[in-house]
C-alpha cells in the first residue's frame, strides 16, 4: 500500500503568534539544525532526467535511540536512486538502507513566497517516496498559494510510531523554517496513519504492550496544537487484511520470488506438507517479528474485514481470483497445503492491535479533518508482469480474453460489488492487453483499500474533532495523488496519440478531469478555520535557517523550464498551472511495480 499521503487537519484553538515559538519533539531533536542540505544546483533535488522536482531537500536526524532503530528491508524494498520512484533517495539518506531516524523533507518550489498562512505538508504512503509520488500535487498546491513541503520517512514500511515521530520533527522543522504557527497535513494511505497517531498522542495514552508501542509511549511526542487541519487520502482507518486474504502471490514469495507483500506464512514446504521435511522459512518476510521484522508498518495495520467481505478463496464467482492456495488456514491460522501461518488474529494480538487502539483514541479536537475514499478497483499497472505470479499457467485464460469476456465478468460479479462503477470500452481494452488489472474486489475499494475502511473516521471524531467533508470519487489507490485538470489532459492526448495501443488512457485522463481531487485538496485547505493569523504574513521570507547557497528560493517558482508537463514553467508565486503529468504517470507504473526490478 503506498503510499500514501494523508492530512489530518487541525484548526488549533490556537495561541495567536506574532513570533512563532519554537516547538520541539523527542528530547533530542533540533529543529534549528539539519543534518544536511541539498538546493535546487544538486541532482538530489532533481528527477532521473536533471528536471527540477524540489526547491531544496533537507535531511533531519533524530538520534533518540529508544524511539529510533536500524530497521530491516526485505529484498526488493531498499531504496535505488536509479528508479523513477525514489530518484536519489537512497544518495539523500546516505544508504540504500537508512536509520529510521533519519527523514527528509523536501521542499516545492515557492516556498519562501506563498502567500495562504499555513504551510502545508505531504506525508506518502507506504512504498512510497515523497519525490516518486508527490510533485504533482505538491506544485498544484504551491502555484495556489501555498508553502508546501514533503516527507520521506527512511523505510518504505517502517514502523508506524516511528514516522509518527518524525512528522511531529518535520512539522517542528517546517514551523522553525516559515515562522508558521501551525501546519495543515495531507497524508496519503499508510502516511495518514501516522499523521493520526501523532494528533491523537496525548500523556498517560498507552498504545499496546508492544516494544515499539511502548517506546513511542516513552518518548513520542504529545501533540502540541500545531495542526490546523488534516486531510486524509485513502487512509486504512478501519485496517487492511490483504495478505491473509489474497494468498496466491506469496506462492511467489515461497519459491524465492521478492515479496510482492509481507507473507502471513511463516514456513513455506514446497513438496506440499505431504513432506514436512523440506521446508522453507519465509519468517524474514512475514509479518511477525521473530527473524527480521521488514515489514512493522503493514503489520500494525491489519485488521480483519471478514465479518463484511467474504475471503475470495470462498467466492467462487470471482472465477480465477478466488484461487487463493492456502486461504483458510492463511487467515485463521493452521497447517495448509503448501504452508503454515499463525493466523491474522495471532497477528493482530502480538502488534497490539493499532487500528482499534487508534480509533478509541481520537484525534485532538481542535483539529479539522476531512476525509477521501476512492471506488475504483482498476490499478495502472503491467498485470502481465505481476498477475503471472499470482496464476501461473492460468494467466493466459484470463488475459487475453474478449472485451465481452470482461464486460460479463464485470456485469455479474463486480457491478454488485462495486455499486455505480462504470468500465468503458477503452478500460476493457487496457484490461485484456494486461495494461490495467483488478485490485481488491472482494469488496467496494479503490484496489488496495476498502472504501469502508477508508472512511472509518468516526474513531478520528470521538473527542470532538470537526470532519469538514468526506469524499468518495470514482478512482483507484494512487490516482487520488494525481487526478488533476493538467494530468487528466495529457493522459486523453496519450491515449488519442496511440489509440491502438494505449488508448486505455484516455479513460484513467476522463476519469481524472471528472473527478479532479487536486481542486478539492486546494478547497479543503483554503477553507478558512476559526483562527487563521496562525503565522505572520511575511514570515515566509524570514528564513535564517537556511544555507548562504539557498539564496534562489525566493525565485524557485520561476524556471524557466519550457513545456515539459511535469516541470511545466511553473511559476508558482504567479499561480500558474500544476505540472506533473509525463513524470507522475511514469511514477505510477513504477512504484506499483518496484518490486520487479533487477535482483
Amino acid at each position: 500500500m503506498t503510499a500514501a499521503t494523508v492530512g489530518l487537519p487541525g484548526l488549533l484553538g490556537l495561541l495567536l503568534v506574532v513570533g512563532a515559538p519554537r516547538a520541539h519533539a523527542t528530547d533530542l531533536f533540533d529543529p534549528t539544525a539539519v543534518d544536511a542540505t541539498w538546493d535546487d544546483s544538486s541532482p538530489v533535488t532533481q528527477d532521473l532526467d536533471g528536471l527540477p522536482v524540489w526547491d531544496r531537500v533537507e535531511r533531519l536526524e533524530d538520534p533518540d535511540s529508544v524511539l529510533f532503530r536500524q530497521e530491516d528491508f526485505a529484498s526488493g524494498w531498499s531504496w535505488d536512486d536509479d528508479s523513477v520512484a525514489s530518484p536519489h533517495v537512497a544518495t539523500a539518506f546516505g544508504s540504500s538502507t537508512p536509520h529510521s531516524g533519519l527523514a527528509l523533507l523536501h521542499f516545492a518550489p515557492g516556498w519562501a513566497l506563498a502567500d495562504h498562512p499555513v504551510p502545508v505538508i505531504l506525508v506518502p504512503g507506504a512504498g512510497a517516496s515523497a519525490t516518486g509520488v508527490m510533485p504533482p500535487l505538491a506544485r498544484f498546491l504551491a502555484a495556489e498559494g501555498h508553502a508546501v513541503f514533503a516527507l520521506t520517512f527512511a523505510h518504505p514500511h517502517g514502523d508506524v510510531f516511528q514516522q509518527a515521530e518524525q512528522l511531529a520533527n518535520a512539522i517542528a522543522r517546517v514551523i522553525e523554517t516559515t515562522g508558521a504557527g501551525q501546519v495543515d497535513l495531507v497524508g496519503h494511505s499508510k502516511g495518514g496513519v501516522a499523521a493520526g497517531v501523532y494528533l491523537s498522542h496525548q500523556p498517560g495514552l498507552g498504545w499496546g504492550e508492544e516494544e515499539r508501542a511502548l517506546a513511542y509511549v516513552a518518548r513520542g511526542t504529545p501533540y502540541r496544537g500545531d495542526v490546523r487541519r488534516c486531510v486524509l487520502a485513502g487512509v486504512p482507518l478501519g485496517g487492511v487484511d490483504t495478505s491473509f486474504r489474497w494468498t496466491s502471490t506469496h506462492m511467489a514469495t515461497g519459491y524465492g520470488a521478492d515479496a510482492l507483500s509481507p507473507s502471513p506464512w511463516t514456513t513455506f514446504y514446497p513438496y506440499t506438507t505431504a513432506n514436512l521435511l523440506v521446508s522453507d522459512d519465509l519468517r524474514p518476510v512475514d509479518l511477525w517479528p521473530e527473524v527480521e521484522d521488514a515489514f512493522p508498518g503493514q503489520a500494525q495495520l491489519v485488521a480483519r474485514w471478514d465479518g463484511m467481505y467474504p475471503l475470495p478463496g470462498e467466492d467462487v464467482a470471482l472465477g480465477p481470483y478466488a484461487l487463493q492456495q492456502d486461504w483458510w488456514t492463511s487467515y485463521h491460522g493452521g497447517l495448509g497445503f503448501y504452508s503454515s501461518s499463525p493466523g491474522i488474529d495471532d497477528l493482530i494480538d502480538t502488534r497490539g492491535g493499532l487500528v482499534d487502539r487508534l480509533a478509541a483514541a481520537g484525534v485532538d479536537p481542535a483539529v479539522e479533518l476531512a476525509v477521501l475514499a476512492g471506488t475504483n478497483p482498476l490499478i495502472w499497472i503491467d498485470g502481465r508482469e505481476v498477475l503471472v505470479d499470482a496464476f501461473g499457467e492460468l494467466l493466459a485464460d484470463f488475459l487475453g480474453q474478449t472485451s465481452q469476456f470482461y464486460a460479463q465478468f464485470l456485469d455479474d460479479v463486480l457491478a454488485p460489488r462495486f455499486p455505480g462503477l462504470e468500465v468503458t470500452d477503452d478500460e476493457l481494452f487496457g484490461i485484456g492487453e494486461g495494461y490495467l488489472m483488478f485490485g481488491e474486489i472482494s469488496g467496494q475499494s479503490d484496489g488496495v483499500v476498502f472504501t469502508q475502511s477508508a472512511l472509518a473516521s468516526p474513531g478520528l471524531t470521538r473527542r470532538g474533532a470537526a470532519l469538514l467533508d468526506t469524499r468518495t470519487v470514482d478512482l483507484a489507490h494512487m490516482d487520488l495523488l494525481f487526478a488533476g485538470e493538467e494530468m487528466g489532459q495529457y493522459l486523453i492526448d496519450q491515449g488519442e496519440a496511440d489509440p491502438d495501443g494505449q488508448r486505455h488512457l484516455r479513460a484513467l485522463g476522463e476519469r481524472y478531469l471528472a473527478e479532479d481531487t487536486f481542486s478539492w485538496y486546494a478547497e479543503m485547505l483554503d477553507q478558512p478555520g476559526d483562527d487563521d493569523d496562525s503565522g505572520d504574513d511575511d514570515s515566509a521570507d524570514d528564513d535564517d535557517s537556511a544555507d548562504d547557497d539557498d539564496s534562489s528560493d525566493d525565485d524557485a517558482g520561476d524556471d524557466d523550464t519550457g513545456d515539459d508537463p511535469w516541470s511545466g514553467g511553473c511559476e508558482c508565486s504567479a499561480r500558474a498551472g500544476a505540472p506533473g503529468a509525463a513524470w507522475a504517470a511514469l511514477a505510477l507504473v513504477a512504484m506499483l511495480s518496484r518490486r520487479r526490478r533487477e535482483r
